[in-house]
């Protein structure tokens, strides 16, 4: 923006306190980069962040927000330090007919390190200077032995930011098995043998922001209102939540599910307790069944994060994911 355009814009702005908002973020709106994230703010507030620290255990988002807002991700709680904010984790990754089960999702609370490591290489980033990212990186899934299980190829795309602070985040994985065949699995569902209430969970995970933020949550079949031990588990092909501040919005996150990840349906797994509290959804690409492939085997799995300045509503996420499913080739969203 020019000075003179900025001039006359704050000058119209005295008779508008939201345009002068929207003048002064739009004008000051730049890219903070380090060796280890790159993030993009408006103002002086992070609007979202993405951290590729090789330190940590996961690539990750933290913090998301829209517009700059209250942050929408939780990053390593006490509860669960291996909750990373928005961030991708296998369970377990299994060799065919062995009964090692080799831990990739939780972190020894002592070392931060899991039993089998995720790995990467340095990002290679490319912006728009209005917010728009596209970032790749390479993968790989080492276990205890030091044998690669898989590897992946992981491309995120970021749409800039809307005018009302709305933006999707396009998450692409090609994942490719080593040279042993591999089994992808997880907790043992509940009535399984050895089920348990906790089952089910690997794959993207989102750990939501806790207090004072409070959060609803729906799905393109409805509000969530199953709830089993503070545990639902909607099969749809979209979920959503929405989060206030008192009596404020403070913003909404939805999760879309390619249909060729897991089907029209996909399974999710929710958890919202109020006690501690603790907020957490998982799309439950192995709560059907755990997942062999085998040696050179090869997988796609493509999400939409989507979020806006609204709460989210059944109408409004059914109207966002035939949106984006309808795009050529699921492919960048950027938010109306």
């Amino acid at each position: 923006m020019g000075l003179s355009l900025f001039h006359a814009c704050c000058k119209a702005a005295s008779l508008s306190p939201l345009l002068l908002v929207l003048c002064q973020c739009t004008a000051r709106a730049d890219w903070l980069r380090d060796d280890t994230s790159i993030a993009w703010r408006a103002g002086t507030n992070v609007v979202w962040q993405f951290n590729f620290d090789p330190r940590k255990g996961k690539p990750f988002f933290h913090p998301l927000t829209v517009g700059g807002g209250p942050s929408l991700t939780n990053f390593k709680p006490k509860d669960h330090p291996w909750h990373y904010g928005l961030w991708f984790s296998w369970k377990y990754i299994n060799h065919t007919n062995s009964t090692n089960h080799v831990n990739y999702w939780e972190e020894d609370r002592t070392t931060g390190h899991a039993q089998g490591r995720t790995l990467w290489t340095r990002p290679v980033i490319q912006t728009t200077p209005h917010g728009g990212a596209t970032i790749r990186l390479d993968l790989s899934y080492v276990n205890p032995s030091n044998h690669v299980d898989m590897t992946e190829r992981r491309e995120i795309v970021i749409s800039a930011p809307a005018a009302d602070g709305a933006y999707a985040i396009n998450w692409k994985a090609h994942f490719v098995v080593g040279d042993e065949a591999v089994v992808l699995d997880r907790t043992p569902m509940p009535g399984e043998p050895g089920g348990q209430t906790n089952g089910g969970y690997a794959g993207l995970g989102f750990r939501m922001a806790a207090l004072p933020l409070s959060v609803s949550m729906l799905s393109t079949a409805g509000p969530v209102t199953n709830w089993v031990s503070d545990r639902a588990r909607p099969a749809a092909p979209a979920v959503a939540f929405n989060f206030t501040q008192g009596a404020k919005v403070a913003g909404g996150l939805a999760i879309l599910s390619d249909k060729a990840n897991a089907g029209e349906n996909a399974p999710w797994y929710l958890i919202n307790e109020p006690k501690r509290p603790f907020r957490f959804a998982c799309a439950a690409i192995l709560a059907p069944r755990p997942l062999e492939l085998p040696a050179g085997g090869q997988m796609d799995l493509n999400y939409c994060i989507s979020l806006q300045p609204q709460a989210w509503t059944v109408e409004s996420l059914r109207a966002e994911e035939a949106n984006w499913s309808a795009g050529p080739g699921n492919g960048i969203h950027q938010p109306p």
